[in-house]
């Protein structure tokens, strides 16, 4: 299901799109998915357009809304092992750029979260998370493969910045998994004749224990207004798949980890697990986010068991689509049905342009390395044509072939090196605040409207009237949990309107609609 835009103003209804072209026949985990967010909260638009003629929104010079506010941005990770942390310097490039951009304008934007609409006061120091400037919030969708994934399920699941990215990647330096190309002597696993590996290694475990980590100490504000910490023990095998279900909100920041499906008798073929769900009605399994950190990184070699997961078997995706960005073009595509475009911007980090996805698409234009006159010609015309069929904006930030030496603790400087210096190229230095500059414009468009609440904020609105109550026993004795529900502010009017007759009292000047809604506004619920 997606949303569907509607000129000069937020979409308001849902459709059904496709079936997704990847899924295959035979029953597997939770993966294929029918549904892209972000799917506008459902309710009428009375409260949401009063709200916005109200409020006194300040909007910097350059800066507008208009009807691509909430067109699709997203963001795609290669694989390739260890070199994928080239990705995270690219990244963090941009992040900084865009505080730097944040920072300047006026208003000053104090985090990625900041919005107008609601007083700071009013926003819990946990959901604010100020001085914090977030990829979950700037783009729609992150997607990657191998490595390129696990950075993907950190930054698009989790929330995390860059910076505990990069963090992550310095303390579990030695447990990262390398490229089956890795140029190492201790990346060669000759295959074992009579028994063969299952994954992971113990070098690596410890890196999938931290993942296991990460997925259930984050704290999530309940719709009561409490924090929760659900427990952990200590092995990643032990954690328990409901504490950490590879799940997100449908109106937040979706994340795509790519891998390659094995099955007898077929070839292989790419394979995502999503975080929005097929059909919400629909009693599938559970996957854990530890399970899928393993399936898209167990190693395709022969000496390595493919890794399996429900009906499935996966192993690491890097050999078949490194680069997962068409595939997400082709996912996301496939379940959208409208005129135009619904993605407005494609940025793909990675270090190896052969891998990447135009050049395979564009491969027939020759068969040698090295491009002809005519040939280079044909390839651009083919990219002109492909930009405003499916997207508006692309591009590529690819670090030429990294080099890497015989000792992997120098291996993370080794890439970092690279990196920066390919950065700090005038070009490259151009681009960055080029589409550092679209990403704040487009975050601050976002930010003026009634959905940016639900997407940054993790907004839901619940009725505290006592007649929409109901008691529930828990396991730790009798508390109050709202029955109703909302995720939009004009649902919620409805309701309030509907069967507690707010309009009639709003105009005895009994109550005032604003503050009412604000009475059951809640933040960061999940």
């Amino acid at each position: 299901m997606t949303d569907v835009a509607s000129h000069g103003g937020e979409p308001h209804h849902r459709m059904h799109g496709p079936v997704s072209a990847l899924r295959s026949s035979a029953p597997k985990p939770k993966r294929a998915p029918t549904r892209v967010s972000i799917i506008t909260p459902k309710g009428s638009t009375t409260a949401d357009d009063s709200r916005l003629r109200s409020a006194s929104v300040s909007t910097p010079p350059g800066l507008h809304v208009s009807s691509t506010t909430w067109k699709r941005l997203i963001l795609t990770l290669d694989g390739g092992g260890i070199r994928a942390y080239s990705s995270l310097i690219i990244l963090r490039d941009l992040m900084h750029e865009i505080e730097r951009i944040e920072q300047s304008l006026d208003p000053r934007a104090a985090a990625s979260t900041h919005t107008d609409r609601i007083p700071r006061d009013q926003i819990p120091d946990d959901v604010l998370r100020e001085g914090q400037y977030l990829p979950c919030h700037y783009f729609d969708y992150i997607a990657g493969t191998s490595v390129g994934g696990l950075i993907a399920i950190m930054l698009g699941m989790f929330g995390m910045s860059v910076d505990d990215c990069i963090n992550e990647f310095h303390r579990q330096h030695k447990a990262i998994p390398l490229a089956d190309d890795a140029s190492v002597v201790s990346s060669i696993d000759f295959p074992l004749v009579y028994r063969r590996s299952t994954w992971p290694t113990k070098r690596t475990r410890s890196f999938f224990d931290t993942f296991a980590k990460f997925t259930v100490t984050a704290t999530a504000r309940t719709l009561t207004g409490s924090s929760t910490t659900p427990s952990i023990s200590r092995a990643s095998s032990q954690v328990s798949a409901a504490s950490s279900e590879f799940r997100k909100d449908t109106y937040q920041c979706q994340t795509l980890a790519w891998c390659t499906e094995v099955e007898t008798r077929r070839s292989r073929r790419p394979y995502a697990f999503c975080t929005y769900a097929e059909d919400e009605n629909d009693p599938e399994q559970l996957i854990s986010i530890p399970e899928v950190a393993k399936a898209i990184t167990t190693p395709s070699r022969y000496s390595f068991k493919p890794f399996k997961l429900g009906s499935g078997h996966f192993v690491d995706g890097s050999k078949q689509i490194r680069d997962p960005t068409l595939e997400v073009l082709k996912e996301i595509s496939s379940l959208l049905d409208e005129a135009e475009p619904a993605i407005d911007l494609l940025l793909s980090l990675g270090t190896d342009e052969h891998q990447a996805w135009f050049y395979e698409k564009l491969r027939s234009f020759t068969s040698s390395a090295v491009l002809t006159e005519e040939d280079d010609q044909n390839k651009k015309k083919a990219i002109t044509a492909e930009q405003g069929r499916s997207y508006n904006h692309y591009h590529r930030f690819e670090v030429p072939s990294i080099k890497l030496g015989w000792r992997k603790k120098f291996f993370l400087a080794e890439i970092e090196g690279e990196t920066t210096k390919w950065l700090a190229q005038p070009e490259q230095k151009a681009r960055i605040t080029q589409y550092a500059t679209m990403l704040v414009e487009r975050r601050r468009a976002r930010a003026a409207t009634a959905r940016w609440e639900t997407f940054a904020l993790g907004v839901r609105y619940v009725c505290f009237h006592e007649a929409c109550n109901k008691s529930m026993e828990g396991e730790e004795g009798v508390s109050n949990s709202p029955k109703q529900v909302f995720t939009g502010r004009g649902d919620f009017f409805d309701h309030l309107d509907r069967r507690h007759e707010l309009g009639r009292l709003a105009a005895r000047g009994l109550v005032d609609i604003e503050e009412e809604l604000d009475r059951g506004r809640r933040f960061g619920c999940t």
